[in-house]
């Protein structure tokens, strides 16, 4: 096998991870809150999860995000949840928290799968992503992106 077939098969498996068809369904649980709560998979093998209350979870889902979750490396040794949208790598935690450009999303106990809103945030930074707005915007406009 030469490193160019290892580097495909790379990226297919790559591809594959990202899929929601192979991953488990998201366990419904109630927070210690009472409020009704997912873990969503974040990974084929079942080791990460986000956890997200059922109702932002359906509004992510209605807006059209309807693909994998998954962890997404920052380049600094920390990991993000993120999903795909319109070809648009999208945090939920941004969504979640209505975060408009130049803010940034902190998580108060320092756990970024916890997107309950409780746990997040938004600072003054350096972001230059609207990501709420543009879920806003395929809602408000009645896109459809065939997710």
């Amino acid at each position: 096998m030469t490193p160019t077939d290892n580097h495909h098969q790379s990226q297919t498996r790559t591809r594959r991870s990202n899929t929601a068809a192979h991953r488990s369904a998201p366990i419904r649980f109630r927070d210690q809150h009472g409020r009704e709560c997912y873990k969503v998979p974040l990974d084929r093998q079942g080791q990460y999860h986000a956890t997200v209350t059922a109702r932002d979870y359906q509004t992510i889902r209605e807006a059209g995000a309807t693909g994998a979750w998954y962890l997404n490396g920052n380049g600094s040794g920390g990991a993000y949840v993120r999903i795909h949208f319109n070809r648009t790598r999208l945090m939920p935690a941004r969504i979640i928290a209505g975060a408009g450009p130049r803010s940034v999303v902190r998580y108060i106990n320092g756990d970024a799968l916890d997107l309950r809103p409780e746990n997040i945030v938004l600072q003054r930074g350096a972001s230059k992503k609207a990501d709420a707005f543009i879920v806003a915007d395929h809602i408000s406009t009645g896109l459809d992106t065939g997710w």
